[in-house]
């Protein structure tokens, strides 16, 4: 838990970065866009139990 510590602020920075990339993401429709390549990359394998 040192480090944790030691970089918290450096940590929030980033989180706030990442907050502010994704809602741009989402207001521009690039969010839908890497959602569906994340899903036809690693999901499309996958078979529903159902």
């Amino acid at each position: 838990f040192g480090w944790l510590r030691r970089h918290t602020r450096a940590i929030q920075v980033f989180g706030g970065i990442l907050l502010i990339a994704v809602g741009v993401a989402l207001v521009t429709g690039l969010w839908n866009e890497f959602i569906a390549l994340v899903r036809d990359r690693f999901v499309s394998d996958a078979r529903l139990p159902i």
